[in-house]
């Protein structure tokens, strides 16, 4: 059995101002870098055999210093990277609901239909996404009560979510993420169980 703990990237910038991030590369604030801390001081984890991360930075850096606990390196993979928003990237959110109101609706209200120009489908983020989660689980699968930590994004956790409880990608956005929300499931012979969804206590 491999216990998995996902978590989101801590607070940036562009998060504070309400800006969609896709793969642009934006930091962590220093309230992001903080979250990351209190994390790896207060980490659900005792111990940890492995630690993935999205490529893009704001993971990376939440990974590292999560990373810096277990003495371990982080492993970059880039089907964890977030949604690429395309023509929306770097958008402010509520601004695209004037200037793109019809996406913006099916952005919440059927964001399994959500075309929009240059990007990617919350779909193709959640097959690439599933693809890679099968593919750690298959490296840890000899390993005795294995622990493994997954860094990712908002939209990608969620679609992640909706695959392990069978609920279908309309609903993503009922399975909330905050920065640094740590989400635990079990995968054991291809099975998963979903153990905790979006907990912040280490913020407490």
């Amino acid at each position: 059995m491999t216990r998995i703990m996902l978590v989101r990237h801590g607070l940036t910038f562009w998060n504070s101002m309400g800006k969609l991030q896709g793969n642009s590369e934006v930091h962590l604030s220093p309230d992001g870098l903080h979250q990351a801390r209190l994390l790896a001081a207060h980490c659900p984890f005792f111990s940890a055999n492995a630690i993935y991360s999205s490529p893009l930075e704001r993971a990376q850096t939440t990974a590292l210093i999560l990373a810096s606990r277990f003495n371990l390196r982080v492993e970059t993979v880039n089907e964890l990277r977030e949604i690429n928003f395309g023509d929306w990237e770097g958008k402010v959110l509520r601004e695209l609901a004037q200037s793109d109101p019809d996406n913006f609706e099916k952005f919440f209200k059927h964001p399994e239909e959500l075309k929009l120009p240059h990007a990617e489908t919350f779909l193709q983020v959640q097959e690439r996404a599933m693809g890679a989660l099968n593919k750690i689980c298959d490296a840890h699968r000899d390993e005795k009560d294995s622990h493994v930590i997954i860094v990712s994004h908002g939209a990608v956790n969620r679609v992640i979510l909706c695959a392990l409880l069978e609920i279908p990608i309309r609903k993503m956005w009922a399975i909330s993420q905050f920065n640094t929300a740590v989400n635990i499931f079990r995968e054991d012979d291809g099975h998963f169980t979903v153990d905790l969804v979006n907990s912040t206590a280490h913020l407490a």
